[in-house]
C-alpha cells in the first residue's frame, strides 16, 4: 500500500508533492507484453552495400554510362556489316580513297546539323558550268557568289597584270617574247606597252628598260633605263639599219629588263603589250596578235607549246587577277554514294550481267556506237531499277564485236549512271554516325571494336595486378616487422623505376621474340604487370596497419581464428571500400599509358586500341576534321569521369562503416 501525504520538496520556495495511490497504478496489468518482430527483411552486406550504391544518384549514372560504352564496345563491332569502310581490320585497305574524311551523319541532308554536309566557303566558281570547281551538279546548294582579286593565276581568272621581279638585289629581273621574224624591209612595227604605278607586296618599284634580243644574243636598246609608265616605240626607227638573215628577215625578241637595287627585289607590274605591224599579211597580224597581251591572267596561263608564250629567268607573278567564289552546303554523301557518271567496260558488263544487274541484247545489226535511248534500252536492259548498280545507259562508244572464241561482245564501252554505293560494295545508302577517318574506316565502327581490345587489356590487367597487390599488401600489412621491412624494399627498388622507361625497355626487348604483331601488346602486358600492382599494394598494406588492432580483430584471435581468416573475413573486407576506389581507376589508367605510348612513337601504332586511336587524331584539331579528334577525345573523357563516380560510389557502398547509414 501507498500513503498518502505530502512532502515539503523546497524550504525555501515551500514547494510540495502531493503523493497518492492512484499514481501507482498498474497500466497493463490485464495485457501481455513481448517483443514485437522486426517487419523489415533480413539483408546482408552485399545487399545492402548495392541498396546504398543505387542511393548515390552520380554513382548509378558513372554506373550506367561505363555499362553502356562496355555494352557498345560489344555490340556495335558484330552489328555492323564488313564491306568497304566498315571494315575496320588494319590486315585490309579498308573502303576506297573516295571514302576518306566522310563526315558524321546522323540525321537527313538539310538539317543542318549532324547530316553529313560541310559548309564549303571560298571555293573557285566555274562560270561555264555554273558550278563550284572541282564538284558535280547535285551535290551542292544554298550557291552564294562574290569576287575577289588574287595574286595568282587559274584558268578561271580573269584581268589581272603581270608582275616581273629581279631574283635579289644584284641581278637585274627579265621577260622574253617569243622570236619574231621581222619583214624590215617592208613591214614597219610598233610596239606599246604600259606599266602600273602600284608595289607588288614584298617588292620595289625599279628603272626598267625595253629591248630586242637576235638570234644570237645581241641586244638593242629600244628605251632607257626609266620609271615611264607608258611607252611606244617605232621598231624600225630605233633599229636602223641591221643584219638580216638569208630570208631577208630579222629574227628576234623583245625583253624587258629591271634593274636590280639595291634598296630590296626591284620590279614592275606590266598592264600591257601591244605589237602591231602595218602588213596586209593576215598570218603575221594574228601571230603578233597571239604575242601582244592585255591580261596578265592570259599570259601566264600561255604554254611553251603554244608559241605565244612569254618566259623569265628571273621570275614574274600574277598581279590582282579577279575571280569568281563561292560559298555552299557540299552533300558529302551525295558526292560518294549518290547517282553519278562513269564509263564501264564491255568486261565490267559481262561481270555485272553474270552478277544479274543488266541483260546484254547485242546483235549483227545492233551492235555500233550509239547514244539513242530507245536503242540503248532494247541492247542493255537493266533487271533492277530500284536498288541495282546501273541506273541508266547513256551512251555506247565504240561498235560492239562478237568474240567467239570467249562468247561474249567486246570493243565498247558504255557510258552509264551508276549508283555510287552499289558499286563501292554496299546493299544501301551508308551512314557512318562518327564518320570515317583517313584510313578510309567507319569511326563508330573502329572506335569501339578498339575500345573492346583496350577494355580486355585492361580489366586483364587490372585484374592481375589487383589480385596480386592485394595478396602482397596484405602480408606485408598483417605480418609487419621484418617481412614488412623487406617487402617495402622491395616496392621501393622496383617503384623508382620510371614507368615510361620500363615500358620502352619492354617493348624494345620484346620485339625480338617472334610473337608477330602482338608483339607490342604482350610487351605492355608485361610492362604494366611489373610496375601496376604496386599502388594496390601500398592501398591494401595501409589498410591494414589501419584495421589489424581493431577490438573485433583481437576478439577473433583470442577465439583462436587462424591468421587467413583473420586477412579475408575480418581486415580485408573492412579495406575494401578504399581499395576498390583506386583499383577501379587502374582500367582507364591502363587505356591512358596505352595512348601515351602510341604517342610517343614507342609501339602500339599497328593495333586498333582505344589508346591508339585518340594519338593517331592529335593532328586533326582544326577543319572539316575535327571531329576526327572531339569524338575519342570526349569518350574518353566520359570514360575517366563515369569510372571516377563509379569508383567513388563502390567505395562508399562498400565501407562497412557506413551500413544501414544514409549516403
Amino acid at each position: 500500500m501507498i500513503k498518502e501525504e505530502k512532502f515539503l520538496l523546497n524550504k525555501n520556495t515551500g514547494e510540495e508533492i502531493d503523493i497518492k495511490q492512484s499514481d501507482f497504478e498498474f497500466v497493463q496489468q490485464d495485457s501481455k507484453i513481448h517483443d514485437t518482430k522486426f517487419k523489415s527483411k533480413a539483408t546482408t552486406f552485399f545487399k545492402d552495400s548495392i541498396k546504398r550504391f543505387l542511393k548515390s544518384k552520380s554513382a548509378t549514372a558513372g554506373g550506367i554510362i561505363v555499362g553502356v560504352l562496355v555494352l557498345l564496345a560489344i555490340v556495335v563491332p558484330f552489328c555492323t556489316p564488313n564491306v568497304g569502310a566498315f571494315d575496320v581490320d588494319r590486315n585490309n585497305v579498308g573502303g576506297q580513297t573516295i571514302e576518306k574524311n566522310i563526315q558524321p551523319k546522323l540525321f537527313p541532308s538539310g538539317t543542318g546539323f549532324w547530316d553529313g554536309t560541310i559548309r564549303k566557303t571560298g571555293v573557285l566558281f566555274d562560270e561555264s558550268t555554273q558550278r563550284p570547281q572541282g564538284y558535280r551538279e547535285g551535290v551542292f546548294s544554298e550557291l552564294e557568289t562574290y569576287t575577289g582579286v588574287v595574286n595568282a593565276s587559274n584558268a578561271l581568272g580573269k584581268g589581272g597584270y603581270v608582275c616581273v621581279f629581279c631574283p635579289d638585289g644584284t641581278v637585274n629581273g627579265n621577260m622574253y617574247s617569243p622570236y619574231i621574224d621581222f619583214d624590215l624591209e617592208n613591214v614597219e612595227y610598233t610596239i606599246t606597252y604600259s606599266t602600273l604605278d602600284e608595289v607588288y607586296p614584298g617588292y620595289v618599284t625599279s628603272p626598267y628598260r625595253l629591248l630586242l634580243q637576235d638570234s644570237e644574243g645581241n641586244k638593242y636598246t629600244l628605251s632607257e633605263y626609266s620609271n615611264d609608265l607608258k611607252g611606244e616605240v617605232n621598231i624600225n626607227e630605233v633599229l636602223g639599219n641591221v643584219t638580216l638573215n638569208e630570208e631577208g628577215k630579222f629574227n628576234a625578241r623583245f625583253m624587258f629588263e629591271i634593274q636590280a637595287t639595291s634598296s630590296g627585289r626591284g620590279s614592275i607590274i606590266l598592264d600591257d603589250v601591244i605589237i602591231s605591224s602595218n602588213s596586209t599579211d593576215s598570218a603575221e597580224k594574228e601571230l603578233l596578235d597571239s604575242i601582244s597581251f592585255t591580261e596578265g591572267n592570259e599570259l601566264l596561263l600561255r604554254t611553251a607549246e603554244s608559241g605565244n608564250a612569254w618566259t623569265s629567268t628571273s621570275g614574274r607573278n600574277a598581279y590582282k587577277v579577279n575571280y569568281i567564289y563561292c560559298n555552299f552546303v557540299y552533300d558529302q554523301y551525295e558526292d560518294v554514294y549518290g547517282n553519278q557518271e562513269m564509263t564501264i567496260s564491255s568486261t565490267s558488263i559481262v561481270g555485272y550481267q553474270a552478277q544479274g544487274e543488266i541483260q546484254i541484247n547485242l546483235s549483227n545489226d545492233h551492235s555500233a556506237a550509239t547514244s539513242d535511248k530507245d536503242e540503248l534500252a532494247q541492247r542493255f536492259k537493266i533487271l533492277d531499277l530500284d536498288n541495282g548498280l546501273i541506273v541508266e545507259v547513256i551512251e555506247q562508244i565504240g561498235d560492239a564485236t562478237y568474240n567467239p572464241s570467249r562468247n561474249r561482245w567486246d570493243g565498247y564501252t558504255l557510258r552509264c549512271i551508276i549508283r555510287g554505293y552499289r558499286y563501292y560494295g554496299y546493299d544501301s545508302m551508308p551512314m557512318f554516325i562518327f564518320g570515317t577517318n583517313s584510313n578510309k574506316r567507319d569511326y563508330c565502327k573502329l572506335i569501339f571494336t578498339s575500345m573492346r581490345f583496350s577494355f580486355l587489356l585492361a580489366i586483364g590487367v587490372s585484374a592481375v595486378n589487383i589480385i596480386f597487390g592485394l595478396v602482397w599488401g596484405s602480408i606485408s600489412g598483417y605480418f609487419g616487422g621484418w617481412t614488412d621491412i623487406i617487402m617495402e624494399r622491395i616496392v621501393e627498388i622496383v617503384g623508382s623505376l620510371p614507368t615510361t622507361v620500363v615500358i620502352t625497355l619492354c617493348i624494345m626487348y620484346g620485339n625480338q621474340f617472334d610473337w608477330g604483331s602482338a608483339s607490342d601488346v604482350i610487351a605492355l602486358m608485361v610492362a604494366l604487370f611489373l610496375t601496376g600492382w604496386m599502388g594496390v599494394a601500398a592501398r591494401t598494406r595501409t589498410q591494414f596497419y589501419r584495421f589489424k588492432g581493431r577490438e573485433y580483430v583481437l576478439a577473433s584471435r583470442t577465439l583462436g581464428a587462424k591468421d587467413s581468416r583473420l586477412i579475408f573475413r575480418h581486415i580485408l573486407p573492412n579495406s575494401m571500400g578504399t581499395i576498390i576506389t583506386g583499383s577501379i581507376l587502374m582500367i582507364p589508367s591502363v587505356i591512358y599509358t596505352e595512348a601515351s605510348i602510341a604517342y610517343l612513337g614507342l609501339g602500339l601504332s599497328g593495333q586498333n586500341m582505344f589508346g591508339v586511336i585518340l594519338s593517331e587524331a592529335n593532328s586533326n584539331y582544326m577543319g572539316e576534321t575535327t571531329y576526327i579528334l572531339i569524338i575519342p577525345t570526349v569518350l574518353m573523357a566520359l570514360l575517366l569521369i563515369s569510372f571516377n563516380l563509379f569508383g567513388n560510389g563502390l567505395r562508399d557502398a562498400f565501407n562497412p562503416q557506413l551500413k544501414g547509414g544514409e549516403q
